[in-house]
């Protein structure tokens, strides 16, 4: 992943349990860097930063190791632009199924391919949005009805060709909890 300085929602899309920032990321990423993860309602907060270990003196490490599981979506904010290599096991399962709360979620396709919003095989009701986060700020995509020429008024994504990277998560908003099953894509 290639991070530019600032914040970016990256996703966990390997199987590795719920490894933590140390076995995700080890000290590929600048002192003073943050990863917060969101349990639904708050922030759990991992520094990466100077420590002092009985027996070692001070050293570079990460304070709290909050899982990162595979299909999970968290923030990483960096003081200055650096690129980390995040691996591990592609999914094989014909099948991924993943559940999303009502409200806010950070989601994550579950494996390591690049997927317009259409793509995602969502099962979305009127009124669900996908906020998707460029470094500066979001882009909105809504789900709901949407003119299209010779059919009319059609319930639809506004933007389904919206690009979600590799690597890149994003916010989900829905008022009811959603069963997501996504099929493997290769």
């Amino acid at each position: 992943s290639a991070y530019t300085g600032g914040f970016a929602i990256s996703a966990m899309q390997f199987d590795g349990g719920a490894a933590g920032p140390t076995a995700v990321y080890g000290d590929q990423l600048p002192a003073n860097s943050k990863i917060y993860t969101f349990d639904g309602s708050s922030y759990s907060i991992s520094t990466y930063g100077t420590a002092f270990v009985p027996g070692q003196g001070l050293v570079t490490k990460w304070n709290a190791e909050p899982p990162l599981a595979a299909g999970s979506a968290y923030w990483v904010s960096t003081p200055s632009s650096v690129e980390a290599i995040v691996s591990g096991e592609v999914n094989t399962a014909d099948s991924v199924t993943n559940a999303i709360s009502a409200g806010f979620s950070l989601c994550s396709y579950p494996y390591p391919v690049e997927r317009t919003v259409g793509e995602l095989e969502l099962s979305p009701t009127a009124g669900d949005k996908i906020y998707l986060w460029d470094g500066s700020g979001y882009t909105i995509i809504s789900y709901g009805s949407v003119f299209v020429p010779g059919q009319g008024l059609v319930t639809q994504w506004n933007n389904s060709s919206a690009v979600v990277g590799v690597g890149q998560g994003f916010w989900y908003s829905t008022a009811s909890p959603q069963t997501w099953v996504v099929n493997k894509p290769f």
